[in-house]
């Protein structure tokens, strides 16, 4: 019996990524599920119902080499759901042990435990599917066709995906951190290529004219919107090192007596060095998270209202604001009458 431990966090996110891709009702026994599988480093979660399939991972610890096995998500005992409900049930940053067993899967933390049968269905070798398709080298297809549906599937797969295809009847590789996946194409015929398409367009869109690329007109907005998301990271990071260094540096030019100078310029240096590799550590195993919450909090500073935005997070993670400012203004008279009394 061997035990995996990772956070919740890790391991909602995981069941999210691949979940649309979850075969329900296919009739595929051996896949209606989702397929675990722990090589010692990674923990991965894979599904697919044949026409996608998707792998996400998350870095793991473990007291065994290696494990695997299949959660079932068929229609009468939905397993994938009651363990993916359970894992939102936890504050991301819970651990959450996993021992597999020859039975099944049992999910344990501070808050409880929950036991899962394993599907008894074979699910296929799903490295040897993704490692053949890495392998081919993308070429420039002629054309290639996609159910729209399937595509939508791949909206929680990143913020940012990478996409390529080596023929017009492989399937197309989706990845990005962490995530990779595979999309069959449609199966279209040579009426269906460019050429057909333009016999059927050529009225609305007219015989002649000038040649535009895209890039040439949308490049200048798009293009800026994405740099400038990529920036914030950066910004925020460049930002936090300079408070860091400033602070550390110019406390030694504070006169010694000033111990609420000193104070605030030892805090100022620490908590920006704590904020900063926080911050370089979510962007290295959480990235599409740390765009989120970076684009949630610029906003909120624009806002000007986050002294109402703390004051109500205190709140909900169960401490007394009020009682917070209540002991600040008393200190702040205290510190007042004993000037008062050196200057009498």
């Amino acid at each position: 019996m061997s035990i995996t431990s990772l956070t919740a966090y890790q391991l909602t996110a995981m069941l999210r990524r691949v979940d649309p891709h979850v075969a329900r009702n296919a009739g595929y026994g051996g896949i209606e599920g989702v397929h675990l599988d722990y090589d010692g480093q990674n923990l991965h979660a894979v599904a697919t119902d044949r026409y996608t399939l998707a792998v996400a991972r998350e870095r793991a610890v473990g007291t065994a080499p290696a494990w695997k096995l299949t959660i079932s998500a068929a229609e009468w005992t939905d397993d994938v759901t009651a363990l993916r409900a359970w894992a939102d049930s936890h504050p991301g940053q819970e651990n959450i042990h996993l021992t597999a067993g020859t039975d099944g899967l049992t999910a344990t933390s501070n808050r409880g435990k929950l036991v899962l049968p394993a599907s008894t269905g074979h699910f296929p070798e799903w490295r040897d599917l993704i490692r053949t398709a890495l392998h081919h080298q993308p070429t420039e297809s002629p054309w290639s066709g996609f159910q729209s549906r399937l595509l939508a599937r791949w909206q929680d797969a990143g913020e940012r995906i990478t996409t390529w295809q080596s023929a017009y009847d492989k399937p197309v590789v989706v990845y990005a951190t962490n995530f990779v996946g595979l999309q069959m194409p449609m199966r279209i015929g040579d009426e269906e290529g460019p050429e057909g398409r333009w016999e059927t367009w050529k009225g609305s869109l007219g015989e002649t004219g000038p040649k535009v690329e895209q890039e040439e007109t949308l490049h200048h907005w798009e293009g800026a919107a994405l740099e400038e998301k990529e920036y914030l990271v950066e910004s925020y990071t460049e930002d936090l090192l300079k408070l860091t260094l400033r602070s550390t540096t110019d406390i030694f030019s504070l006169a010694t007596g000033d111990t609420g100078a000193l104070t605030a310029y030892s805090l100022a240096g620490t908590q920006s060095w704590l904020a900063y590799r926080l911050l370089r550590a979510l962007e290295k195993s959480a990235p599409d998270l740390l765009r989120q919450t970076l684009d949630d909090v610029t906003q909120q500073l624009e806002s000007g209202e986050i002294s109402e935005w703390a004051w109500d997070e205190a709140e909900r993670a169960g401490h007394n604001p009020q009682a917070w400012h209540d002991d600040y203004e008393a200190h702040l008279k205290k510190l007042a009458d004993e000037r008062a009394a050196k200057t009498a």
